[in-house]
């Protein structure tokens, strides 16, 4: 037999095992792929640019579609910067809201998440079972903020309006859902064997690496740093909460799934530590200024990815004069698939598995 040729396959954008908007030139040495260089632009938005000519106020509208599947703590760390630039800190009351919704919107990306691991591994009960708990925290955020998707809620200074009278009740009734069927997930897909087979072992990412690489969020917990914002550098209120940061024991792509598993448990647990606190009496909103001071602002948060920073620069106007951001898909889609792929056999049938276990949010490329 001669030498296997080396051929290019695009996958992508359309393709189901392609993480959204994004896709990958491969290269293929017969069955196992060698390399892959990720092609961003299918969804460029110039978010950064266009933030810089809307009030303040209105652009926590543009933070939120930075990515759709964790929009709020997006939100949350663009609201965190403008009140750095401002010099304002929320009431107290707000800050718990801020973390209960930031929290809420941790469970439902993991859950979104589920649906395309659970999809790309062949157990199609899986993204149904989701997609259901899913839906009643939509229902909760739009019963809450007013929508269902983006929601807006947060604003510099607070929340954008109170709390309704039966929020704690609704809070842990949809807890109390979402937590079941996580159990039933647990059981169906985490302890399935044939699951285990196709992500044990596949994928590896030593912790020397993660970190050398550029890696945040589960993907870095999962190679076994216990490293989150939410600890490291706590925010809003999560100093008043005692929770546990999962992290992985061989850096595989199963690893990787199980902690996401585990922090919807360790997100429940934190909600429910809050929601007691909280009630529709108190100050949930300070009013600031249409025109910002001169001045830097930094928000630094720990969204459903990993690290996310976004800096602001005003000289004293209506709207931002320099909007950036360091999202946490960028080295998770270049950098670590690499060096995966140059050190371990991924064949092109377990391509979408290892990239489905990274989580990627394309949309955050191209801002």
């Amino acid at each position: 037999m001669g030498k296997v040729r080396e051929v290019e396959v695009l996958l992508g954008p359309q393709h189901p095992g392609a993480p959204g908007n994004v896709a990958f030139r491969l290269k293929l040495d017969g069955e196992r792929v060698i390399d892959a260089d990720v092609i961003p632009g299918y969804l460029h938005r110039g978010f950064e640019k266009m933030m810089e000519y809307r009030w303040w106020e209105v652009d926590v509208v543009m933070s939120a579609r930075f990515c759709v599947e964790d929009p709020d703590n997006f939100e949350l760390a663009y609201v965190r910067a403008a009140e750095d630039v401002y010099g304002v800190e929320p009431p107290e009351k707000a800050r718990r809201v801020r973390t209960i919704i930031a929290e809420m919107g941790r469970i439902q990306s993991h859950l979104f998440w589920l649906l395309f691991i659970g999809g790309v591994v062949g157990a199609r009960y899986i993204p149904s079972w989701a997609m259901a708990a899913r839906e009643e925290i939509l229902k909760w955020y739009d019963y809450i903020t007013g929508h269902r998707v983006y929601h807006h809620y947060m604003v510099p200074g607070g929340i954008r309006w109170n709390i309704p009278q039966d929020f704690q009740e609704r809070t842990l009734k949809v807890l109390r859902f979402v937590e079941r069927i996580v159990n039933d997930i647990k059981r169906a897909l985490f302890d399935n064997k044939i699951f285990q087979a196709r992500t044990r072992g596949m994928g590896v990412l030593k912790a020397s690496d993660a970190i050398r690489l550029g890696a945040t969020g589960p993907v870095l917990r999962g190679s076994g740093v216990r490293h989150d914002i939410r600890i490291v550098d706590p925010y809003e209120a999560y100093d008043e909460v005692e929770f546990e940061v999962p992290v992985g024991e061989y850096g595989d792509s199963y690893d990787r799934c199980l902690v996401r598993l585990k922090e919807i448990y360790q997100s429940i647990s934190i909600i429910r530590q809050l929601v007691g606190k909280v009630s529709p009496d108190g100050i949930y909103r300070y009013k600031i200024p249409l025109v910002a001071p001169p001045g830097e602002g930094i928000g630094r948060v720990e969204t459903a990815r990993g690290e996310y920073l976004i800096h602001i620069t005003s000289t004293g106007g209506q709207t931002p004069y320099r909007v950036r951001l360091r999202t946490p898909s960028m080295a998770h889609l270049t950098t670590v698939i690499k060096h995966v792929l140059r050190n371990e056999e991924i064949t092109i049938a377990d391509f979408p598995v290892f990239v489905k276990s990274l989580d990627p949010c394309a949309p955050d490329l191209d801002r």
